[in-house]
C-alpha cells in the first residue's frame, strides 16, 4: 500500500481528507491546490496504538493551527516539530478537542 484515501471528515467547520500511507508517524497540510481540502496523513506501519497517537496528535495539531494557538517558538525554518509551541486557553482547548472528536469518531 503507497497511500489509501481513508475518507472526508468533519473538523469543526472544515471538512479534512484522512489518508492512512507506508510507514510511521504522520502529518498534516494546509496548503494545498485550489479546490482540495486539508489532510491529514497517518503511517499504517506501526502498532493500533501508535497509529491513533499519531491520528489524534495530527489532527489536535493542524486544529490548534487553524486556531492560532501554534507558533514558531525559535527562528529555526527546518520545519523541525520540535520549533512548534502551543499556546491555549482552556475554551481554545475544549473547543479543538470537541472538533477533534467529531473527525475521530
Amino acid at each position: 500500500m503507497k497511500q489509501k484515501i481513508v475518507g472526508n471528515y468533519y473538523a469543526g467547520n472544515e471538512s479534512v481528507q484522512l489518508i492512512l500511507r507506508e510507514g510511521y508517524g504522520g502529518d498534516f497540510y494546509v496548503t494545498f491546490k485550489k479546490g482540495s481540502i486539508a489532510r491529514v496523513q497517518i503511517g499504517a506501519d506501526d502498532t493500533w496504538k501508535m497509529v491513533m497517537t499519531s491520528l489524534f496528535h495530527e489532527i489536535f495539531e493542524f486544529l490548534f493551527d487553524r486556531s492560532k494557538c501554534r507558533f514558531t517558538a525559535t527562528n529555526d525554518l527546518s520545519n523541525s516539530a520540535s520549533a512548534y509551541l502551543f499556546v491555549a486557553s482552556n475554551y481554545d482547548f475544549s473547543d479543538v478537542c470537541a472538533k477533534s472528536a467529531e473527525f475521530v469518531v
